[in-house]
């Protein structure tokens, strides 16, 4: 004999979820904080080191396009799901 649990479990209901654009907001400010201490990081070596600021520049645009990639996907997952709930 099968039996069909209904779904959502009772359990998953009782775990809070935050709004989806409270978590696209809080993934943006925590990007701007990891570029702003990558910038820093990057300051201190060239003041070390005698490194041009033009180079520390095309690093910082290396390192947004790398933090760029990395939340690619939850990103576009938390802006799809705002769209699902908010229709136009």
């Amino acid at each position: 004999m099968l039996l069909q649990l209904p779904l959502p479990a009772s359990w998953a209901r009782i775990i809070p979820r935050r709004d989806p654009q409270e978590r696209l907001t809080a993934l943006k400010a925590d990007v701007v904080e990891a570029k702003a201490r990558i910038r820093a990081v990057l300051d201190d070596l060239a003041e070390r080191h005698g490194l041009p600021a033009k180079d520390i520049d095309d690093a910082m645009g290396y390192a947004d396009d790398m933090l760029s990639d990395a939340i690619y996907s939850a990103e576009r997952d938390l802006e799809q799901e705002i769209e699902d709930r908010d229709p136009v």
